[in-house]
């Protein structure tokens, strides 16, 4: 059976055409070197040195193996290379689910963050509601997601990676829109335009939490899963609401966002989110890449 040890002693003399040089360049001896090579050819079936003359040459076939046993030596050393970037976590690929709002300051940065410090980690990204990045952790449909904060589950990890203020998303024509601060009691009455009970259990009791402490009851609730369409029928008129303040980012026209006054700042949290048994480094590498640069994560949008 010919072995690796074989084609690297054949390819160095190949390449030196002298075997005391070769045996340098291998840090061994000529004799054992010799002894490979005639191993080699001998498992080959053919002479692949000339060594009837003062110095060797390669014979036919052995120009024709030189080049294989060349490419084979450097696919060997790209793989031994492919597996420790994988057991490193520097490489493999990971599935990762996003809740939308996320996507409008946290993601781009996450991602360009891991394309300059993990490049040989390939990342596929899914949006998914919280309750459905739950579904896929527990089926391994994701290896890792990006959610609002969840009540302690069995099996699950979390850490927060982003925090920002919680604003109030008004039409630009409403009778509160001049004002630079609104109060909670000052949107008593208004229809609200809110995240859902079962697709958005973080942000609906978060919202609904802050109503009854501030005793507010809204004239009507409107439920939809997404920010962004959360914000199309503020656009419309349709109503007020409370959104996560990089909503900025994705903003349609004829909505102004406006800070809630208060002695303390309501804010909403993002959690990374990944099964506690996982065996996967890449996916414990995207943890310590968050962790290590929580800074430049967390900075306000």
């Amino acid at each position: 059976m010919i072995t690796l040890g074989q084609m690297r002693c054949f390819a160095a003399v190949a390449q030196e055409l002298n075997f005391r040089r070769a045996a340098r360049r291998l840090n061994m001896t000529q004799p054992p070197l010799s002894r490979q090579v005639q191993a080699l050819e001998h498992e080959v079936g053919a002479a692949l040195l000339d060594r009837t003359g003062r110095a060797v040459k390669l014979t036919p076939a052995g120009q024709v193996f030189a080049r294989s046993a060349l490419r084979i030596l450097h696919e060997a050393s790209e793989a031994v290379r492919e597996a420790q970037r994988i057991a490193r976590g520097d490489a493999g690929a990971l599935t990762i689910g996003f809740t939308a709002a996320s996507s409008y300051v946290f993601l781009p940065r996450l991602v360009a963050l891991a394309r300059e410090k993990l490049p040989g980690l390939a990342l596929t990204l899914r949006e998914l509601t919280t309750p459905e990045q739950l579904e896929a952790l527990e089926s391994g449909h994701i290896d890792a997601g990006f959610m609002r904060p969840v009540t302690h589950r069995a099996g699950l990890r979390t850490i927060r990676v982003f925090r920002e203020a919680l604003v109030l998303a008004l039409p630009a024509a409403h009778r509160l829109a001049a004002q630079p601060q609104v109060g909670l009691h000052d949107i008593g009455g208004e229809t609200l335009i809110t995240y859902p009970p079962v697709e958005g259990p973080y942000f609906h009791n978060l919202v609904f939490g802050l109503l009854n402490v501030a005793g507010v009851i809204p004239g009507g609730v409107q439920h939809v899963t997404q920010t962004h369409s959360i914000l199309a029928l503020v656009s419309g008129g349709l109503g007020v609401a409370l959104v996560p303040q990089s909503a900025a980012h994705c903003l349609p026209a004829g909505v102004v966002l406006r800070p809630l006054s208060g002695t303390e700042e309501p804010r909403c949290d993002l959690v990374l989110g990944w099964p506690a048994t996982t065996e996967q480094a890449a996916c414990e590498a995207l943890v310590s890449l968050v962790s290590d640069h929580a800074e430049v994560l967390q900075a306000p949008p």
